[in-house]
């Protein structure tokens, strides 16, 4: 015990020099931990961790990970080494142990995370990003999955026809969704884990990960698992068919942006152009996408409920902000939760959208 605590102490010394020769966007670091925190286990029993912000100038504060709360009470310091303390339940620490409390990742990953993710821009000291990762990869390449193992979930029926079936059918008959939109859209089955796989793509078709939602709705543990890079701030799904069409003349100027891939797809089979950014939160990285792949105007559709309504206020802000033309879609019948929703009573093309590029109180 007592040599395990000397290696944690060298562990966390370690972190600390790290962190201090780096820039972190700690308000940017916050949207993107609520964005992953929402595909946690711990999600359901403490649903508001790393939201409600609150910039107080040395700390930008949310409500703590590690206990349900409705008043923002944890602080992440703005400053190298990013402590973080709860200034209700005591906890004290730096961001990366954070990381890998609320995500359940294990020792080390959590600096591993900040380095190949939010790592914004570095600072003092010049420092080796990718030998501290120890990926393997070239300096400045992204990751991306290789296409065989996309082809591998497209063609896994071979390999168990029972759990392929299933899944597919989970989409076909509950979901509403074609063959042609599972076809276009590459959607397959990862038999071995009983997940429907979703190809992540980056604007110019790069396969960056794959989402795997858990079949249907009975299932435990997270119902998202991610194969892959987890440098995701700049993926939009669907984009690159938009992407290759800017500099036709199909271009396409104006799209629906919704939450899931399943909501997107929802629209292609009613022939309406909407992409999907994985959640409610849009990022600027997300954001300069859209406006790279030709399109000038959003409609704004993200799930009726409560996170979706203040994910949309934030994302009008956004959009205002980088240009856009910003509608928001109302929904056709205001018992539907979400684009598939409305796909399956027959309204999603009956949904009118009201401009808010100048009435951002209407949201």
């Amino acid at each position: 015990m007592i040599v395990r605590n000397v290696l944690q102490r060298m562990e966390d010394e370690k972190s600390r020099e790290i962190l201090e020769t780096i820039f972190i966007d700690v308000e940017d670091l916050t949207d993107e931990l609520r964005f992953e925190y929402q595909h946690s286990p711990n999600y359901l029993t403490n649903p508001n961790a790393f939201s409600k912000t609150n910039d107080t100038g040395d700390w930008l504060m949310s409500c703590c990970p590690n206990h349900a709360e409705t008043r923002p009470s944890f602080g992440i310091s703005k400053e190298p080494p990013y402590h973080c303390n709860c200034f209700y339940c005591g906890y004290l620490g730096t961001v990366d142990r954070v990381i890998e409390l609320a995500l359940g990742l294990d020792d080390g990953e959590g600096l591993k995370m900040l380095l190949s993710t939010y790592l914004v821009e570095e600072k003092r000291l010049a420092i080796d990003v990718e030998s501290i990762i120890d990926s393997g990869r070239e300096p400045l390449r992204l990751p991306t999955v290789d296409e065989s193992v996309l082809e591998g979930y497209l063609n896994s029926r071979e390999k168990n026809p029972w759990v392929y079936d299933v899944a597919m059918g989970y989409m076909l008959n509950e979901r509403k969704l074609s063959w042609r939109t599972l076809q276009t859209y590459q959607i397959g089955v990862d038999v071995d884990n009983n997940c429907i796989t979703f190809p992540q793509r980056t604007r110019k078709g790069d396969l960056r990960f794959i989402q795997k939602r858990k079949v249907g709705n009975n299932y435990h543990g997270a119902k998202f698992i991610n194969d892959g890079s987890p440098i995701k701030k700049d993926i939009v799904f669907g984009l690159h068919f938009i992407d290759k069409l800017k500099t036709t003349k199909d271009r396409i100027r104006r799209v629906r942006l919704c939450e899931s891939p399943i909501d997107a797809m929802s629209n292609y089979e009613v022939g309406i152009a909407a992409v999907a950014i994985n959640g409610r939160i849009l990022f600027k990285n997300q954001v300069q996408a859209l406006q790279a792949a030709g399109i000038d105007t959003i409609d704004l559709m993200l799930d009726n409920d409560d996170a979706g309504r203040q994910g949309t206020a934030e994302a009008v802000k956004r959009l205002n902000k980088a240009g856009f033309v910003v509608n928001v879609v109302q929904y056709a019948n205001p018992l539907c939760k979400d684009a598939n929703d409305l796909l399956r009573c027959g309204m999603l093309d009956r949904c009118p959208a009201i401009n808010v590029s100048l009435l951002n109180g209407l949201v």
